[in-house]
């Protein structure tokens, strides 16, 4: 058993104790999951303090009870978070906001934000601010199967695409990440 599957097991276990009356589950469950969800949305295009109310909103929906095990509970809550995210910026439009690039300044700077806890190095730092300079749907792809250890197929479910797409995408994006890091100074050995 890998690494993302025990991961996988323990949300679901998680929740299976909440949904048992475990008082304390769902502030376990949300523990487990928000950091990556919300570095999820913020690569989405969201700003830090609405990628966390997005958050909040999308464990409320799980507590609402609309989750019937079609998919993984991760599956799920990041489903409901893109499409709580793309319903917020749809919101916005005509409204100015902020680019990726200032997204991503404004996240590393809050000294308590999830995101630095999260890229604690500065590899990781320089890795990140390359990722959001590329296409959104490269992002989202390489974030759910390379940070969130998803296959292609959750990953297809979350973005609406098939295991091929997801396939396409993330050769591509990473295609696009190595050119960015590149014409950065990087080399391909210090990645």
């Amino acid at each position: 058993m890998t690494v993302g599957q025990q991961k996988k097991g323990i949300g679901e276990e998680i929740y299976r104790r909440f949904l048992d009356g475990d008082a304390d589950a769902m502030e376990e469950l949300v523990e487990f999951y928000v950091n990556g969800l919300i570095l999820f949305i913020c690569g989405l295009g969201c700003d830090a303090r609405s990628a966390e109310e997005i958050a909040i909103d999308t464990f409320a929906q799980l507590i609402s009870g609309g989750y019937k095990n079609r998919a993984s509970l991760k599956t799920y809550l990041y489903t409901i978070g893109r499409n709580l995210t793309i319903r917020h910026l749809k919101r916005l439009r005509g409204e100015t906001h902020a680019s990726l690039d200032d997204v991503a300044v404004k996240c590393t700077q809050v000294a308590d934000h999830p995101e630095n806890q999260l890229l604690l190095d500065e590899r990781k730092l320089q890795l990140c601010a390359a990722m959001r300079k590329l296409k959104r749907e490269y992002y989202a792809v390489l974030q759910l199967l390379y940070f969130e250890d998803m296959s292609y197929v959750e990953a297809g479910k979350i973005l609406h695409k098939t295991s091929r797409q997801i396939g396409d995408f993330a050769y591509r994006a990473k295609a696009a990440l190595k050119k960015t890091l590149e014409d950065e100074g990087f080399t391909y050995e210090e990645l």
